[in-house]
């Protein structure tokens, strides 16, 4: 039975033998019943660490074997059994079992699988007793042999004793020893197993005595086999932490942690200049420009000898995978070509595509007329789009750094001349060649007034054909010669037979073997055609040969190829993306641009595409496996998005319940404490899933492999056990060091994972996400406020911190890494003030101000060591100033407009909006009515200034970025597990047991 105690040893037991064990059922009621009998202990106390079979019951039994001593004292009282709720180490362990008895005389530390030998303890206490000594370390007279190791272990501590304090020492490890209670209880205790080891070093560094005795005593060996050597390899590390900070001085360890940070980041500049790929700019300017679009083309039919031409300009030109996402969910060739002709992504309808010769009459107006009456403007073209007034009017209020028509605006401008030959008409739903049509093609070329310089788009390039798709096909013939007189009298000529849109806009009546004869055909004598016209260019021509749609009713990468005046065989190079082999469809009105030597006009938010040459054939596959891991990506975002979410909105509203009953959250303890972590440790697993090759392979499975992952990781984390917060804080800091190596070698696992961006739909193709800046920020605020909590070391713990968000920081932030402007904004004040409140000082609004103006000035040294760079390399920091600084305040109010938009609308439309209310229930609840502001993070505490620090992280990060409430929500998803296993460890304190009183129960008595 049990009885509450005070946790004090009885006033006559000077001399206290403590026990530590961990899943000592077999041994420690023998070692007890030893302890018990021997007659210089008076009191002994087993601090069972966490064990989990009998370790506690076994030894409170084992005085029942014990009878009373020759002077009628009896045992009552002699046994103390502390029960710590997890393991927490030997040196944890002792420390717990001195509070228990803090007025010893006399402390004897005794192994708990001594078993019957463990009557020597006696023996320890002479040297002691006698004035002769303060320490007394047991040798044992039978050495180990091969029940034991090679006795690595045991000469690294005798050569860090020896080093450390010049005391030599025969038995460094030995964990039976005698020593004088005020002795013990000055020492900072060292963690686990280098308990021995750095006690042996601080007492004779304190001036004490220390001396080693002969004893006959046996435990048992882990021997030579693998358990034994993890065991001992665990228990090196544990003497190499404890010698570290007794072989260094704090001023040496300090520089250090800022020594290590500074060759980090040296190392990541030094490494970014090795990941990105080289490029070189087209090597001559060409006279002509000529675009030929294959309207969904596919990666898959490249190399299978449908489209020979294709292949042929890939093997001699430069080849690029196509991100052509423009604003519509679903692909449209007429916001495609919008986009185009912007280097934005536009909006765009139907009536967007509407093309007509100037003399159509269209109701009571010619198309001129209609078009000059609507936009205000002069239409001279052959051709004129009546819908372009429209198209502008619906993109006002996107905020658009270019505007539709922008290219042919700058051609128009600089004395060039355009030409649209083609008939994508996507929206014939007649056999009548002369029904009304769609022609998505001009809308890239023409100007503000809608007007291109020549061209054909009339029905004249159709003619009757029952077998083609709505009755009718295009006239090669007719196509060709329209695309050589265009190709001569044009500088920039698009020509798009549309055959390829014609096929897929009857797919739906189609089966599919019989859709799929008719696509082939299409592809075969769209190449055909393509074949043709390389044949006609003139010379000195740039061909740009791109698919602006993909094939399928979602987004995938689609072939460009670059062929022809200026080009180098190899691959193309975006620095909007600096990915090889991977641009986007904004791109290439700067490249046309660029090509003719003209300025990439002010706004357009493409680049002039660069060339990374090969030697032999393009390797195609690169770009085919982004492709189908970006589409495995797409496929499984929402689902896990939603499950993540869901999944979270339930474990903590069965969680309040839990705390709110009567009898508190009892066995779903450790339950709740595995499922918090598994939250945290999601996102971690996505990157590491990121990390598997060929992912996509693995199809509905992938989901269950990223749950091994977060349960692996779980179970790897929850080994940590020296504070509450040990395994959470392992599992942030490796999610912040993991996004920090990725970022300083290439971001690799941003693109494409579930928490980073998609080369199909993201506006972003390198640096770091929205997304994964929360959980970069947000895990290392919590890491940062938990490591200076916990810390032995609280000075050199705020140095450590401080390093990691200096290094945090730079790769989140430099231009060349995570180029991230919205991090700036957010991380320098919320890491400078949250270190400067662990650091014990006040904060005031000063301080504020200062951090205000610090955040200024780094973005702006930020923004100079972009203006650095060669304009082609530059961020979209660099040139949005270099934008501002020609365009005045109206780019950077269209910039900030945009962004505040963008973040109203996927404000409302994300799923990610939902996980925060959820958790402000869950702090409202923890910290308000549970009181955890006050009892689990007290004023002055690094916890709070961790939570508040978060806080202001999300807000900050939701104000500054374009993505709505995701960072807001990621950063929310890191303080549940925070707050909950706070909450969980708040009554987990170490029961202390005795066997004499008459009622039972048991007391808490703090570890100290």
């Amino acid at each position: 039975m049990t009885t509450p105690v005070s946790g004090r040893a009885p006033a006559d037991a000077p001399v206290v033998a403590i026990v530590p064990a961990k899943d000592r059922a077999d041994l420690i009621g023998a070692t007890v019943r030893a302890l018990l009998a021997a007659p210089g202990i008076d009191h002994v106390v087993v601090v069972d660490d966490g064990s989990r079979d009998a370790t506690a019951t076994t030894a409170m039994t084992a005085l029942d074997a014990v009878q009373a001593d020759a002077t009628g004292r009896g045992d009552t009282g002699r046994l103390t059994v502390v029960v710590l709720p997890h393991n927490i180490g030997k040196g944890g362990a002792v420390t717990s079992g001195m509070h228990a008895a803090p007025t010893a005389a006399i402390y004897v530390l005794m192994d708990a699988d001594l078993g019957d030998t463990a009557a020597i303890a006696d023996a320890l206490l002479g040297p002691i007793l006698r004035d002769e000594a303060d320490v007394v370390i047991g040798v044992p007279v039978t050495a180990a042999g091969t029940r034991g190791g090679f006795g690595k272990v045991k000469e690294l501590a005798s050569r860090g004793i020896r080093s450390a304090s010049g005391f030599e020492t025969d038995t460094p490890l030995s964990g039976q020893r005698a020593v004088r209670g005020d002795v013990l209880r000055s020492m900072v205790l060292a963690d686990r197993f280098g308990l021995e080891t750095a006690m042996t070093i601080d007492a004779v560094r304190g001036g004490h005595r220390v001396v080693e005795a002969p004893i006959a005593f046996e435990h048992r060996h882990t021997g030579r086999r693998l358990a034994g050597f993890l065991h001992r390899g665990g228990q090196g590390l544990d003497i190499v932490r404890a010698l570290w900070s007794r072989r260094t001085t704090p001023r040496l360890r300090i520089g250090l942690i800022v020594g290590l940070a500074l060759l980090f980041l040296a190392a990541a500049v030094v490494q970014s200049s090795v990941w990105e790929p080289s490029s070189v700019a087209g090597t001559q300017s060409a006279k002509k420009v000529v675009v030929f679009g294959m309207t969904r083309l596919s990666l898959d039919d490249l190399g299978t000898g449908i489209t020979p031409n294709v292949d042929k300009l890939i093997a001699e030109g430069a080849f690029a995978g196509t991100s052509v996402r423009t604003i519509a969910v679903r692909p449209s060739t007429v916001e495609a070509y919008a986009s185009l002709g912007a280097s934005a992504r536009v909006r765009a309808g139907d009536p967007a595509a509407d093309a007509y010769a100037p003399g159509d009459e269209i109701g009571l107006f010619t198309a001129k007329e209609l078009t000059e009456l609507r936009t205000g403007k002069k239409a001279n073209g052959e051709i004129v789009l009546t819908g372009v007034a429209e198209t502008l009017r619906a993109n006002e209020k996107r905020f658009l750094p270019s505007d539709p028509g922008a290219l042919g605006e700058a051609l128009h401008a600089a004395g060039k001349t355009t030409a649209v030959v083609g008939n994508a008409d996507t929206g014939l739903v007649a056999v009548d060649p002369n029904a009304s049509l769609q022609r998505p093609g001009p809308i890239a070329l023409a100007d503000l007034s809608g007007s291109v310089d020549f061209g054909k788009v009339s029905p004249d390039l159709l003619r009757r054909d029952p077998t083609y798709p709505f009755g009718v096909r295009l006239d090669a013939s007719t196509f060709l010669g329209a695309a050589r007189k265009a190709m001569t009298e044009a500088d920039v000529t698009l020509l798009d037979p549309g055959e390829l849109d014609r096929t897929f806009a009857i797919k739906p009546q189609t089966t599919d073997d019989q859709f799929e004869a008719l696509r082939v055909r299409a592809l075969r004598e769209t190449d055909a055609l393509l074949g043709a016209v390389v044949r006609s260019l003139p010379a000195d021509t740039l061909l740009i040969v791109t698919a602006v749609r993909p094939p399928t009713g979602t987004w995938e990468l689609t072939p460009t190829v670059m062929w022809g005046k200026g080009v180098r065989h190899g691959y193309a190079h975006s620095p909007s993306t600096r990915r090889l082999g991977l641009v986007t469809l904004t791109d290439l009105a700067p490249t046309i641009l660029d090509a003719l030597g003209l300025p990439v006009k002010e706004g357009m938010i493409g680049h002039p595409l660069r060339y990374h040459a090969v030697s032999g054939v393009t390797d195609l596959s690169r770009v085919r496996d982004l492709n189908a891991l970006a589409g495995y990506r797409e496929r499984i975002y929402l689902p896990l998005t939603k499950g993540y979410v869901i999944f979270q909105t339930i474990i903590y509203l069965l969680t309040i319940l839990l705390f709110s009953a009567r009898g508190g959250v009892g066995r779903a303890r450790n339950a709740i404490e595995w499922i918090s972590l598994a939250v945290a440790a999601w996102p971690l697993a996505t990157f590491v899933f990121r990390m598997i090759p060929y992912a996509w392979n693995l199809g509905p499975f992938g989901g269950l492999v990223m749950i091994g992952i977060d349960v692996a990781i779980v179970k790897l984390a929850r080994r940590a056990r020296r504070h509450p917060l040990s395994a959470l804080s392992w599992i942030l800091f490796a999610t912040a060091a993991l996004n920090v190596i990725d970022l300083s070698t290439g971001a690799h696992l941003q693109q494409a994972s579930v928490l980073g961006y998609s080369p199909h739909t993201a506006a972003r193709f390198t640096g770091i996400g929205n997304a994964a800046f929360a959980a970069l920020a947000s895990t290392t605020i919590l890491w940062a406020a938990i490591h200076v909590q916990y810390a032995p070391r609280r000075r050199e713990a705020l140095w450590g911190a401080g390093a990691f968000c200096a290094v945090v920081f730079f790769t989140d932030g430099a231009p060349m890494l995570g180029s991230d402007v919205g991090g700036i904004l957010t991380l320098v004040p919320v890491f400078g003030l949250l270190l400067f409140v662990m650091s014990g000082r006040q904060l005031r609004p000063r301080i504020v101000a200062y951090a205000g103006l610090a955040t200024g000035g780094v973005l702006a040294i930020a923004t100079g060591l972009d203006l650095l760079r060669p304009a082609s390399s530059r961020t979209h920091l660099g040139r949005l100033v270099t934008d501002i600084r020609t365009g005045g305040d109206n780019t950077f109010l269209t910039t900030v407009g945009r962004k505040l938009s963008t973040n109203i609308r996927v404000f409302s439309g994300s799923f990610w909006t939902w996980i925060v209310p959820v958790i402000a229930i869950v702090l409202l609840y923890f910290l308000v009515i549970q009181r955890g502001w006050e009892y689990d993070m007290p004023r002055g505490s690094a916890l709070r200034a961790g939570v508040v620090a978060a806080l202001l992280c999300g807000l900050l990060g939701f104000a500054v970025n374009d993505s709505g409430t995701v960072v807001t929500a990621l950063v929310f998803v890191y303080m549940g597990p925070f707050i909950t296993l706070l909450a969980l460890r708040r009554d987990e304190v170490p029961k202390v047991l005795t066997p004499t009183a008459p009622s039972g129960g048991v007391e808490v008595v703090p570890i100290g």
